[in-house]
């Protein structure tokens, strides 16, 4: 017999539910009305066939997937861009790039990049969260080429937190900056895309 998706608390029958991040993950990439719809039936599944199939470990990975896959369908224009130019950019000398701001992951390039995956998120989607949203996680995704590039040219570079604890201060105000960089170019190109999507004629 099936288990039911439920859990005692204190003597209390309490409904489970899939981890909380990837819920807001999904609701954050897709369009405003449906997000009632998407996330009522995806929760639906997960409490009345997947949790009791798969068990909490299992269920928490297949909504994991469903939420990285529609995440996704707005990103992949702009990671693929991000690392496109992480790829082009490491062997180029110094300076071809200029930063806006003097840290990894701010350069003209990948303002151009950050404005333009945030305009498409919010462009599909017709949010201005989605945009920014999509800048954040490119952005990220983007600072994080840079250290594994770093990491895989100077291996030695993994004990530096180690042997230099103040390396860790460093690259929390370093991601810091990259990520005030993401959310002005983000609320920049969702701005747009927001006014894009208004403009388009509505299907009837």
């Amino acid at each position: 017999m099936a288990r039911h998706p439920a859990a005692a608390e204190g003597g209390r029958v309490t409904e489970v539910n899939p981890p909380k991040a990837a819920q807001a993950l999904i609701s954050g990439f897709i369009r405003q009305q449906e997000v009632d719809a998407i996330t009522g039936d995806l929760l639906e599944a997960y409490r009345a066939d997947k949790r009791p199939a798969l068990g909490k470990y299992g269920a928490n990975v297949w909504y994991v997937r469903q939420a990285l896959s529609i995440a996704g369908r707005v990103l992949w224009p702009g990671v693929v861009a991000i690392l496109v130019l992480r790829i082009v950019s490491f062997p180029l000398a110094k300076g071809w790039n200029p930063s806006l701001v003097p840290s990894p992951g701010t350069s003209i390039l990948d303002a151009l990049v950050l404005v333009s995956a945030a305009y498409y998120g919010a462009a599909r989607t017709g949010r201005v969260i989605t945009g920014v949203l999509a800048s954040m996680l490119t952005a990220s995704i983007g600072f994080g080429s840079f250290f594994v590039y770093a990491v895989i040219m100077q291996p030695a570079l993994l004990l530096a937190p180690v042997q230099t604890p103040f390396v860790i201060v460093i690259f929390c105000v370093l991601l810091l900056i990259a990520s005030g960089f993401a959310i002005v170019a983000g609320v920049m190109g969702a701005a747009v895309g927001r006014w894009r999507h208004s403009t388009l004629p509505r299907a009837t």
